[in-house]
């Protein structure tokens, strides 16, 4: 686990690399802008979807898919701002360890949960309900 950790954090390193970015400023732009931000392009897609198939359920529950991944965000920009990219990074620093000692696991695995693993889960959700608007 730790090893696909850490080659996790090289590849942000990587990236932000041509952007001049260190690893904290990759990371926040990454995980805590950059994946809410596809995750409501994702919805806003979805309701772009169900407008056009016409059919009130569909975009009653993609708009309120597209509300509720906005709230999160708002919810996460309230969390940690105001801060500089140092106060962000350090307190989503302390607040994945301290799920990860509630959790009885490491940092690096309530990570990977979070960043990896959950974001993988929701995109593959707004896939398939691209796909089901898209058939219907």
């Amino acid at each position: 686990m730790n090893t696909i950790f850490a080659t996790l954090c090289g590849l942000l390193r990587l990236v932000g690399k041509p952007f001049g970015w260190d690893y904290q400023t990759t990371s926040v732009n990454i995980c805590i802008h950059l994946w809410p931000w596809i995750c409501i392009a994702a919805s806003v897609v979805a309701v772009v979807c169900a407008v056009v198939c016409g059919s009130w359920l569909w975009i009653t529950a993609c708009g309120i898919y597209a509300v509720l991944n906005a709230a999160a965000y708002y919810a996460i920009v309230r969390h940690y701002y105001p801060g500089t990219v140092d106060e962000v990074f350090s307190q989503c620093y302390e607040d994945l360890n301290a799920i990860a000692g509630s959790w009885h696991t490491s940092y690096a695995i309530v990570n990977l949960l979070i960043y990896v693993v959950l974001m993988a889960m929701l995109l593959s959700f707004d896939a398939s309900l691209l796909a089901l608007l898209l058939l219907a």
